[in-house]
């Protein structure tokens, strides 16, 4: 449940409290008028009645005329049935409308049982007409609090009205305040999208609430402390694998000057040897062959480590050669796949660092290719590509080997070619399903 929905739910609930509450107190009240209202126009009616038996001549006849007391002027007193009545019980006259026209309850039934339920059950009040000591006849007095029912639903019904429109309208004004409120909340939802997206340029724009504003101060300068936090641990790497070329370029140079010319010489003095054992000494003829055979087998494997070193070919002739015949040494060695390589677009005037980690990424690319994918064809891209406004390099190397699960793979090369791309300020991707998929960029200019 989204924030904005659980306030909007928490307000809704409160005014419908508010509301039910307002509804149970104007029930309350309606019951107490009515049984007020009603008391009140019994007690005025018993008035009237007893000042126009005072007043009334038929009295002294010892009997109740029709319309002794005018009882039909009353009728307006719709509280009251009000009902006369002789010695003999009949009904002599009443309040009750002799033209037809009964009075139209508009309150509902359950509304009157409420309020039937939560009124003391009307009793009528009786007053005995006596003369002389004669029994004339009685008054009748019957609650009928009807109207006053109809009265009060309506008056319940018109505030009931008004609540709820003034309950839509604040539930309105609550909703878009909501909104407006947490309207920033998208925005930082953004600037997180972006920073997961590796993009550390993404920040915060001012806010005018106080506690967005300072949240956003806090976000930009925890991005910015990151950013400057990983532009130094990218440049430390850079300078690592700068030195750690460098320092192969030494071994190769010491392996090639020194050790190789060694070989070479053992070799050229062990085929010597064997010419001149073959005339002279025959018996030593064997043993400068194998000499010869093993200074000729120590060459090659220093050849194969001088290529794993330092290739030569990267400095003679440039990245793009290098990787061509890289693909065609690693051709030769694992003729049952079929690699194909696409160069396009890669300038001279690269730097080192570049060259040497773009070489490294598809070396080690090819490396685990052979080892671990079991795959038939390898393809390998590498064009040039401007993002972000700079130019760079996009290598891809693409296999149709069984895949592998990142999270379960071990050593030191793929986090070894993440660190060299990261730290020239390139970014690399590697998809495993059917096939694995190393896609990288890398821009021409580092940090």
């Amino acid at each position: 449940m989204t924030l904005k929905l659980r306030l909007n739910l928490i307000i809704t609930a409160l005014l419908l409290v508010v509301m039910f509450a307002g509804a149970f107190l104007s029930l309350n009240n309606a019951r107490q008028n009515a049984h007020a209202e009603v008391i009140s126009a019994e007690k005025l009616v018993l008035y009237l009645f007893d000042t126009a038996i005072l007043n009334n001549p038929n009295l002294g006849q010892k009997k109740l005329a029709k319309n002794s007391f005018h009882l039909q002027q009353l009728k307006h007193m719709r509280h009251l049935k009000i009902e006369l009545l002789d010695n003999n019980g009949k009904l002599i006259d009443s309040n009750q409308t002799l033209d037809g026209n009964a009075f139209q309850n508009e309150a509902p039934a359950w509304f009157e049982r409420i309020l039937s339920e939560l009124t003391p059950k009307w009793e009528p009040s009786v007053r005995k007409l006596e003369y002389q000591g004669l029994f004339l006849g009685e008054l009748v007095i019957t609650p009928d609090p009807t109207y006053e029912y109809a009265e009060k639903w309506k008056q319940i019904t018109d505030l009931l009205t008004l609540v709820m429109v003034f309950f839509i309208l604040v539930n309105l004004m609550v909703i878009w305040a909501v909104s407006q409120a947490l309207k920033p909340t998208e925005k930082i939802l953004d600037a997180l999208n972006e920073l997961e997206n590796g993009n550390l340029d993404a920040r915060l724009p001012s806010f005018k609430l106080p506690e967005l504003a300072r949240i956003g101060e806090k976000f930009n300068r925890m991005v910015e402390n990151l950013q400057q936090s990983i532009l130094q641990n990218h440049k430390l790497t850079q300078q690592l694998i700068t030195f750690q070329e460098e320092e192969r370029k030494n071994l190769a140079r010491e392996l090639h000057d020194e050790f190789g010319q060694c070989l070479t010489a053992i070799n050229t003095d062990a085929s010597v040897i064997s010419i001149v054992a073959e005339k002279k000494y025959p018996e030593l003829k064997e043993g400068a062959l194998a000499i010869s055979q093993l200074s000729r087998h120590l060459i090659d494997m220093v050849s194969g480590l001088l290529q794993q070193l330092r290739p030569g070919i990267l400095d003679e002739l440039g990245l793009g050669p290098a990787l061509l015949d890289l693909v065609d040494t690693w051709k030769y060695r694992h003729k049952h796949v079929n690699c194909t390589i696409k160069v396009n677009g890669i300038k001279e005037d690269l730097g080192e660092a570049i060259s040497v980690a773009i070489y490294r990424l598809v070396q080690e690319s090819l490396t685990n290719v052979a080892r671990h994918a079991e795959a038939t064809e390898v393809n390998i891209d590498v064009y040039s590509l401007s993002q972000q406004g700079k130019d760079g390099l996009q290598i891809i190397v693409k296999d149709n080997g069984k895949g592998f699960v990142s999270d379960q793979t071990s050593g030191f090369g793929l986090p070894g070619m993440l660190e060299r791309v990261e730290a020239l300020g390139g970014y690399l991707k590697i998809t495993s399903s059917s096939g694995t998929e190393i896609r990288a960029w890398i821009p021409n200019k580092p940090y």
